[in-house]
């Protein structure tokens, strides 16, 4: 039994009871399949293992007694910071939109009106207290003054245009921390039953996950109301203030001191700056103007790398961070290789099905030798990947206070360059190409069929997903440091070495050909 907790945990699988029941929660990179089954064989024993779990980390999460305000989360902090900066409170906002088949508009607001008053971080705003400290304010759903936008484009004759239009001009309006609401949405029906919700969501209220529950929730609120049921949700034990409050009290008793010296031994030293080339001098103050560019790797490829981290052990996620590693070496010739990733921040029973900005970024630091080859590379990024993940509940925001850092106004602490994998495979024709061959250079990137990216949180982040079989992965990029043209360059050139790097990946990283990823009119 102990063995296979201990390659849960390196894995990023998280394992929780519900009604006694067991409940598995995959991370958004993927598994070896061989794991999960497993589980399946050995279900009984963790079930009773679970059940007879009395690790202090994993008790409840204390409820709060109501006061008047509440402390911010370390996340709510660096996020409420960063939106005083010019264009930092834009950088923040989540915009996007999913189709949903709404029969009754009504009642579709009713449920959405359920949502806000379970969801309690739906209802908050952040304010200045007396004494200068930033604190949140949780108030009545009839004080956020929330109002969703409705249109009927049936008839409407350019109907696309008329959509990205009023999306494009929300997207970039900056959210009123201080009186809210943190979020907006507009309902557009657009033929039959089809809706279009757009919604509208600011990081300090919402993630990702987030996203999903709060669509989830409203769906399954409106099918109950249809049903003159009540909805079959469980009473959240709590609420994301208790989760801020039970973080900071946790810092402050030591509990995640061994979470500490992880992240301490993991970034001792000097930490390398990661500067792909370009040919623009980097502001003095951080700023937030970015760009998206989109493309895809062949499905031969795609299926090389899979097979690869299949037959070698991991999951694509490892595979992907290597390989962009060996990449940002032969660009840089830096060994000291520092990526940030987003790891979910829910690893406890009580934080799930919760809408909040849980989600924390963790650094993936490896030493690469120029004399090894990929698959030995690879493997210490599988190890190190899965060590990381496993302490992913030691805030970001704290390991930066820890490490006492010299800021630099001009870059984000530890590191400038984000990678990530969507979690899971979208069809294809979910995000036409307008056009453009698969292979091209895709303006506006994949996965954002109404939204122009305009802004950039850091100099690159880079956001894979898998469609219609293959890889595809965007570049949102600062523009105030790089040109389009050495994006598109960088992209290539990153498609062609992972392919001769899964050819023959026993050959030496330094014998791999170099790579100038700036046109020759740059240089």
């Amino acid at each position: 039994m102990k063995t296979l907790l201990q390659k849960l945990v390196r894995e990023n699988i998280h394992l929780s009871l519900n009604e006694g029941e067991l409940s598995v929660k995959i991370p958004k990179t993927g598994v070896d399949p061989a794991i999960i089954n497993e589980i399946k064989t050995k279900k009984l024993d963790l079930i009773e293992y679970l059940s007879n779990l009395t690790d202090p980390n994993n008790s409840e999460i204390p409820v709060l007694k109501k006061q008047e305000n509440y402390p911010l989360s370390f996340n709510q902090k660096r996020i409420w910071n960063l939106c005083q900066l010019e264009k930092g409170s834009i950088a923040y906002n989540i915009p996007g939109s999913v189709i949903l088949e709404i029969t009754d508009k009504d009642r579709f607001l009713r449920a959405l009106d359920l949502v806000i008053d379970r969801h309690e971080v739906l209802r908050t705003v952040f304010k200045i207290n007396e004494s200068g400290e930033v604190r949140q304010y949780i108030l009545n759903r009839e004080d956020i003054q929330f109002k969703i936008n409705y249109y009927d484009f049936r008839e409407e004759e350019h109907q696309e245009q008329r959509l990205k239009t009023i999306i494009d001009t929300d997207a970039f309006i900056p959210f009123d921390l201080e009186n809210g609401p943190l979020f907006r949405a507009f309902l557009f029906r657009t033929k039959g039953d089809q809706h279009l919700l757009y919604y509208n969501m600011h990081s300090i209220a919402f993630d990702g996950e987030s996203i999903e529950i709060f669509t989830r929730d409203t769906m399954a609120f409106s099918e109950a109301l249809k049903a003159n049921k009540t909805p079959d949700h469980q009473e959240l034990k709590i609420q994301y203030k208790e989760f801020a409050d039970w973080q900071i009290n946790r810092i402050e008793k030591n509990e995640l001191k061994e979470y500490q010296d992880y992240w301490l031994n993991h970034l001792s030293g000097n930490l390398a700056l990661l500067d792909m080339p370009n040919q623009k001098e980097r502001p003095k103050i951080k700023t937030f103007s970015g760009r998206l560019l989109g493309t895809n790797i062949t499905v031969e490829t795609s299926e090389k790398l899979k097979r690869f981290v299949n037959e070698k052990g991991g999951n694509l996620f490892m595979g992907i961070m290597a390989s962009w590693k060996v990449f940002i070496y032969k660009c840089t010739s830096e060994e000291d290789l520092i990526l940030g990733t987003p790891a979910l921040g829910r690893d406890h029973p009580d934080l799930e099905n919760q809408v909040g900005p849980y989600i924390n970024t963790i650094a993936v630091r490896n030493q690469l030798d120029p004399n090894e080859n990929f698959l030995s590379f690879y493997n210490k990024v599988k190890d190190t990947v899965s060590k990381s993940y496993a302490f992913q509940m030691y805030p970001y925001e704290k390991i930066v206070e820890d490490l006492k850092l010299n800021r630099d106004k001009s870059r984000n602490p530890i590191f400038d360059i984000v990678l990530l994998l969507q979690r899971e495979e979208q069809m294809l024709g979910d995000f036409p190409l307008t056009g453009n061959e698969s292979g091209t250079i895709i303006e506006g990137g994949i996965g954002k069929k109404y939204v122009s990216t305009v802004v950039a949180k850091y100099d690159m982040e880079i956001d894979f997903r898998e469609l219609g079989g293959c890889l595809w992965f965007n570049i949102n990029y600062n523009t105030d440091l790089y040109e389009k043209d050495t994006i598109v360059n960088l992209m290539i050139s990153y498609k062609n070495l992972l392919e001769q790097m899964l050819d023959d990946y026993m050959k030496p990283i330094n014998s791999l050909p170099s790579i100038n990823i700036l046109t020759p009119e740059q240089i």
